[in-house]
């Protein structure tokens, strides 16, 4: 027999509140730039909007803002329903609260260290692709994400299913970096240090920065 996941009156709560502020988010998004949001929700098709709007976008302008702060919440749901799935922690407002603002400053921090040591190196045109990239496939699954753990929360709530939906949106990251990483092989294999450099103190660092705060 199926294993079901305890919940309380509180949490239900608190959890529908961030589920129905980031539905507004993505409204918004779909709203401020419907013909780009029709390309953009094309997961299996990225290439095609990248096509479009890479060349003329970066991570500054107000479709990608908009669709990072979705991200950081999705992902602070996904991080929150990991930890607690892991009794890491407790299924709490508060550590929900922490979590968000403790990965947004993260964020805010990496990219103002990243541009600065990027302009420095003279990297910053073939980063500012890259990551923009990165950037948007990130959105792209944590819109997928969405959907299904709001399917999660309040339809099909089994421990086996949250750990079926943290296991795909693992795949689907790594897929996703590991094809941006092979589309600019060529550009980085003459800046492998610069690329190592990323990786571990961009990309592994942060997060370890993160869990030590937490734990």
């Amino acid at each position: 027999m199926e294993d079901w996941i305890l919940r309380n009156n509180t949490q239900q709560d608190w959890i529908s509140l961030v589920f129905l502020f980031n539905f507004v988010l993505f409204t918004i998004l779909g709203s401020s730039n419907k013909s780009e949001f029709k390309y953009f929700i094309r997961f299996f098709d990225s290439a095609l909007y990248f096509k479009i709007y890479g060349k003329e976008k970066t991570r500054l302008h107000r479709f990608t803002i908009i669709g990072t702060l979705f991200l950081t919440l999705n992902f602070s749901l996904i991080l929150f329903y990991t930890l607690t799935f892991l009794k890491f922690a407790s299924p709490s407002f508060p550590f929900f609260i922490n979590l968000t603002f403790g990965i947004l400053a993260l964020i805010l921090i990496r990219f103002i260290v990243e541009n600065t040591v990027f302009k420095l190196l003279g990297l910053n045109e073939l980063t500012e692709s890259f990551q923009f990239k990165s950037l948007s496939h990130q959105i792209q699954i944590s819109i997928l994400s969405f959907f299904l753990f709001l399917f999660y929360q309040f339809t099909f709530h089994y421990s086996e299913f949250l750990y079926a939906l943290l296991v795909t949106i693992l795949i689907l990251y790594v897929l996703s970096q590991l094809s941006l990483y092979r589309e600019y092989w060529n550009e980085f294999k003459g800046n492998l240090l610069y690329l190592i450099l990323y990786l571990c103190v961009f990309k592994i660092a942060p997060w370890i920065v993160l869990y030590s705060t937490l734990n």
